[in-house]
């Protein structure tokens, strides 16, 4: 019952004589004359006016309202604060959820780089017309070596002598370095904490004042909460501060129950946090030169021409009334240069995390 309705009976009454304990008053009636106001616990206890916990008020700088705050392993966390105080008229409000182990910093993969490459040209390109010219009834013929080739000797066909007027070599190339992918979660990709480690989920409604015959607060319909749920206050602090505060002493034997059951949370807070991308930067060149033969026969028996090629390529005018059956290549010069890695460093502010400090009654028995 409400303040205003114990008012408005007490009202009513005017001057008739009744029994009870613990509520306001209106004189000249006695606030212990007044029966309706009782709440008897299975015990045979009164709560006063409280049909819920009554309880103390939390200690000095901690939140002025007192919670329902489930402690325990991650994989029973509740979802949500719906469904806690079954019969409440509406359901209480999330307030905040933490872990007791403080969260790590993102963690940015070490970024690495691949070496350089060279590599060898991929084969010729046949042209049916002198010079490598490209032009009306010119016929152009891809003569490639097969991927990843090594310079050994390959014949990837057989051209006629029509169609083999002049070739171009492609120049040798140097594969450059690049970043190397590693398999480590992202920034904004937590690392999955213990699944034994302890959490909180606190629940937060329904405290009111002057209902109680000996405790100043009264937290309605909380009196049997569900298994895990305790009754605390909480106090919030910088997440940076590097201590909490102390809770009170636990009650003398006999003595009513104190906020003296003391645990650390870190409140869950998004880390919007990233990485920069790895790059790589040159910083050695690389020197890459080759030297291509071709040849009429199948088997690299029958040399046409052999030309030295770099980083420019070349076009080649074989000998008139050949044919082309395959080709081979040696390195001259096959110098790859180095890289650096850059990146990987963790960008964006941190964000404001908060250390609460939660102080709960005892564990009823």
């Amino acid at each position: 019952m409400n303040t205003g309705s114990i008012l408005a009976t007490l009202a009513g009454l005017g001057s008739a004589v009744v029994a009870a304990s613990g509520c306001w008053f209106l004189p000249p009636y006695d606030c212990a004359e007044y029966l309706e106001c009782d709440e008897i616990n299975e015990d045979g206890t009164s709560n006063g006016a409280c049909d819920g916990k009554c309880v103390p008020l939390p200690p000095w700088d901690f939140a002025e309202e007192p919670m329902l705050v489930w402690i325990g392993p991650e994989p029973l966390r509740p979802l949500a604060c719906a469904g806690v105080l079954p019969g409440a008229p509406i359901d209480l409000s999330e307030s905040w959820s933490g872990h007791a182990d403080p969260p790590d910093d993102p963690q940015c993969p070490a970024c690495t780089c691949s070496a350089p490459v060279c590599e060898l040209p991929a084969g010729v390109t046949a042209s049916s017309l002198a010079l490598c010219q490209e032009g009306p009834g010119g016929i152009e013929t891809a003569f490639n070596a097969p991927p990843g080739w090594d310079g050994a000797c390959v014949s990837p066909g057989r051209l006629p002598a029509e169609r083999f007027g002049s070739y171009t070599i492609p120049p040798a190339t140097e594969r450059p370095c690049a970043p190397v992918p590693v398999d480590t979660p992202r920034a904004e990709e937590p690392q999955p904490r213990a699944l034994d480690g302890l959490v909180a989920f606190a629940c937060a409604g329904f405290v009111e004042k002057n209902l109680c015959d000996r405790e100043p607060l009264c937290m309605q319909y909380q009196q049997h909460p569900l298994p895990g749920f305790r009754h605390c206050v909480v106090k919030s602090a910088p997440g940076d501060m590097g201590s909490s505060e102390p809770c009170v002493a636990p009650a003398p034997p006999g003595g009513a129950p104190r906020y003296s059951d003391r645990f650390v949370f870190h409140r869950d807070v998004l880390d919007n946090r990233s990485c920069s991308p790895c790059t790589c930067t040159p910083v050695t060149p690389s020197t890459c030169e080759a030297r291509v033969s071709t040849y009429e026969d199948a088997a690299c028996g029958q040399p046409i021409t052999t030309q030295t090629v770099d980083g420019e390529g070349a076009c080649v005018v074989p000998p008139s009334l050949m044919t082309l059956g395959s080709l081979s290549a040696e390195w001259l010069v096959n110098s790859p240069g180095s890289c650096a890695p850059d990146g990987g460093a963790l960008t964006g502010s941190p964000p404001a995390r908060e250390m609460m400090t939660v102080c709960c009654l005892p564990e009823e028995s």
